[in-house]
Formats: structure tokens, C-alpha cells, sequence
């Protein structure tokens, strides 16, 4: 009885929470399609677009500007068909949906796969702050030369400050720190906007047909856009749960992460050109004034966007290893062993690996193809066309709950039927090959 005082049911804490609630089933959200669009967007356009004109010279111009339209339509396919397929299965979470349509192995295979893309990211991230902060002291305190040395100042900024922010066990003790890291993206990207054109110029941007690795492009293209990990998160914040109102918000989310990620692409490539590299602030001038505000705001915003990408790494490693289950949670030295281990191994990686490039096309050529791509494809066809892969028919399909003005039910038709089948074949084709390079 005391129990039950102390410990509420998790309906009465869902019920007296409303984030929760939001988070939790379908028809309680209340924001609207304009705001969860821009939900999405923040969730998409984050530093992955750094690597975007590198991703524009390796394709080719055309063939970049190609790849990126129809990397951006199946991104708008696969954030569309998951929340299809959680209206007819009433599953509203990525590990479930991959576990329904792949079993068990979809169950591991999507942790290791957030694993992979969540390690990625910070290493990315660690490569940034090693390739800005150092530049920017060294540059504005000649007279202590340590200030300059990539490995000690990055080292050291790791481990004041990035470090303790890891250690919490909720990613919701960062909130604050997230919000401000947000807020730095925008001046990160306008300053390029601002000066890459001054250097162009000095640089020869070749409009080719088809570069010298297209497949490389589109795993940068890949870890740029993926977005459906946080699809459903978004969906049951949404007002109105209709199929009419969650396509006009899959199509509005990408063409603005299209438009925003492919300005930016753009501006850099045809500034700099064949002499643009992964990280696009490493080829202008150390002394450019404006650049150095955008330089700082990308340094201190991957300072705290590091724990971001640590957290789900640790999560998906701590599942795997059996430290958290349904009922159990990870002891304190379990969660502060692998918090260690794995920190010390994303820096060591961080701070020895320079190239960004290999990074992004790695991770999001194995990764985020997978997330993005080969889930949402397959749960599609699972769900809605369990007789192709002779499977028992799925359960009757019902109307989202809140949208009692709009009941419209999800019916798969011959453009689903396409878009699911590309996107398993895309993705997998993308992971091939990149698996295939990787080993070469």
C-alpha cells in the first residue's frame, strides 16, 4: 500500500505530464503542422550540411543536384509511410516499428545502426572542434602558442567541458545547452553565405555531369538528411493526426531542409569549387573576421552537440550488452564504465582522424541508410503487403485518434507501392557499395 503511494501508475504520471502524454500515444499533441515542420527541420539541418558542397563536387553538379531532389523524395517517402504504418500496426516508436516488421534481428540491427550513426556524429563532431577552436585561439592569442595545438586544445575542451555533460543518464538534463547549441547553426551558416561568394573568383567550379564518386556523395547526402529516427516523436506532438494534415507536413519539413541544406551546398561549391573540401570552413582564410564568428559558432555549438549524438550511442550499446532492459536499468558503474570507455574512444578517433569526408560518407552510407531507407521500405511492405514476403495479414487498419474531422484511413497504393521498393533497394545498394569501399 505504501508502495503505491510512493510510485504512481505510469497512466497517472502520463496523465499529470503533458509532454509526456504528447510523447506517448496518438491524439494528444497539440502543436501545429507549421511548428512540428520546423520540428523536423531543426532535427535535419544540423552540421551534416558542412559536408554538403564536398558531397556536390564528388557527384558532379548536376548529378549532385539530381541525387540531392531524390534523396530529399525518399526522404519525404519514408517519413510519410512510418507513421502510415503506425496507424494500421499501433506502433508509434522506431525500435518497435523495426522490430515488428525484422524480429528480433531488426531489434539489434537498429540499435547497432543508431550506434554507428550516433558514434559517427561525434567523432564528426570532435574533428570540428578540433578544426575551429584551435584555429581561433591561435590566431587571436599568438603569444600562447599552446593555444594552437589541435590535439592538446581539443583534448582539453573535451575533458572540461564536453565530458561532464555526458554524464547525466537523461538526454532532458541538456535542454538549455541544446537550445543554445541551435541558436549558433544559423550565424554558422549565414557567415558562409556571407563570404563564400567573395572567393569565387579564385576558384574554378566546373558544372560536370557525373563526378569522380557518386555513391560517396550520397552517403554525405544520406547522413545530411536523415530525419526518420525523430518522425514519430514529431507526429504525436501534431494537433491534427490526419493522413491529409502528416503529408502536408512530411512535404513541407523536406523541401525546407532541401532548400535551406542545398543554399548552402550551392554557395560553397560554386565558390570554391573542385578546391572544396569536407569541412567548407577549412578553405577560407584563417584571418577572415566574419568567417571566424561563423568558426566559433560551429565550434561552440558542436561543443555541446556532442552529447547529443553520445547519449543514443550509449543507450543502443547499453541495450545491447543487456545493462538496460524493459524493468532494469544500468547500475552506476555500469552507466559510468561505458560512459568513459566510449567517451575516450570517440576522442581518440576525434582527435587522430582528420578526414571529414570519409566520415560522413561512412556513416552515412552504412548508418543512415539504414535508418532512413531500408526500415521505413520494409516496415511499408510488411504491413501493408505482408503476402509478398508470405507473412500473416496485418491487423485491420483504424483512424488516427484526433482526427475525428479528417478520418482518413491509410490504403496503400501504387506510389507507396514504388516508393517502399525503392527505398529498400536504395538503401541497400548505398550500403553495399559503401561497405565495399570502406574495405578497399
Amino acid at each position: 500500500m505504501i508502495q503505491g503511494r510512493v510510485y504512481r501508475s505510469i497512466e497517472d504520471q502520463v496523465v499529470s505530464e503533458p509532454e509526456l502524454l504528447d510523447a506517448s500515444r496518438p491524439g494528444a499533441g497539440n502543436r501545429s503542422v507549421f511548428e512540428v515542420s520546423l520540428n523536423i527541420v531543426n532535427a535535419t539541418v544540423g552540421a551534416g550540411v558542412i559536408g554538403l558542397p564536398f558531397a556536390l563536387k564528388l557527384a558532379g553538379f548536376w548529378c549532385g543536384l539530381a541525387l540531392s531532389c531524390f534523396v530529399a523524395g525518399l526522404t519525404y517517402a519514408a517519413i510519410y509511410t512510418l507513421i502510415l504504418c503506425g496507424q494500421r500496426t499501433s506502433i508509434y516508436k522506431f525500435a518497435d516499428l523495426s522490430e515488428y516488421a525484422m524480429g528480433r534481428f531488426g531489434y539489434h540491427m537498429l540499435n547497432l545502426m543508431v550506434f554507428v550513426q550516433s558514434a559517427g556524429s561525434c567523432i564528426s563532431y570532435f574533428i570540428l572542434v578540433a578544426d575551429t577552436l584551435p584555429v581561433l585561439l591561435g590566431l587571436y592569442f599568438p603569444q600562447y602558442p599552446h593555444l594552437a595545438d589541435r590535439q592538446l586544445i581539443t583534448v582539453l575542451v573535451s575533458v572540461i567541458v564536453i565530458f561532464p555533460l555526458n554524464l547525466f543518464r537523461s538526454i532532458g538534463a541538456l535542454a538549455h545547452w541544446s537550445a543554445f547549441s541551435v541558436l549558433l547553426l544559423p550565424v554558422m551558416i549565414i557567415s558562409v553565405l556571407i563570404r563564400a561568394p567573395a572567393y569565387a573568383p579564385q576558384h574554378q567550379a566546373p558544372l560536370s555531369g557525373i563526378g569522380q564518386d557518386p555513391v560517396a556523395a550520397m552517403g554525405i547526402m544520406s547522413f545530411a538528411f536523415v530525419c526518420s529516427q525523430v518522425a514519430f516523436d514529431n507526429f504525436l506532438t501534431q494537433k491534427n493526426q490526419s493522413v491529409t494534415a502528416w503529408s502536408l507536413t512530411s512535404a513541407i519539413s523536406t523541401m525546407m531542409s532541401w532548400t535551406i541544406s542545398m543554399l548552402f551546398a550551392l554557395c560553397g561549391f560554386l565558390s570554391f569549387g573542385n578546391d572544396v573540401s569536407p569541412n567548407i570552413f577549412r578553405d577560407f582564410p584563417v584571418d577572415d573576421n566574419v568567417i571566424n564568428v561563423g568558426r566559433l559558432a560551429l565550434g561552440l555549438s558542436m561543443v555541446l552537440t556532442v552529447p547529443m549524438a553520445f547519449y543514443p550511442a550509449r543507450d543502443a550499446l547499453q541495450k545491447s550488452l543487456g545493462f538496460e532492459t524493459a524493468d532494469r536499468q544500468p547500475s552506476a558503474l555500469q552507466h559510468y564504465s561505458v560512459t568513459v570507455v566510449l567517451f575516450a574512444i570517440f576522442l581518440c578517433f576525434g582527435v587522430n582522424v582528420r578526414s571529414l569526408g570519409k566520415v560522413y560518407s561512412l556513416v552515412g552510407g552504412l548508418s543512415s541508410s539504414f535508418l532512413a531507407y531500408i526500415i521505413p521500405g520494409f516496415a511499408y511492405i510488411v504491413v501493408f503487403h505482408p503476402e509478398w514476403l508470405k507473412r500473416a495479414s496485418s491487423p485491420e487498419m483504424l483512424p488516427l485518434i484526433g482526427a475525428e474531422n479528417q478520418k482518413v484511413y491509410a490504403r496503400p497504393t501504387w506510389w507507396l507501392d514504388v516508393c517502399a521498393v525503392t527505398l529498400v533497394l536504395f538503401g541497400s545498394i548505398v550500403m553495399t557499395f559503401t561497405a565495399i569501399s570502406a574495405f578497399q
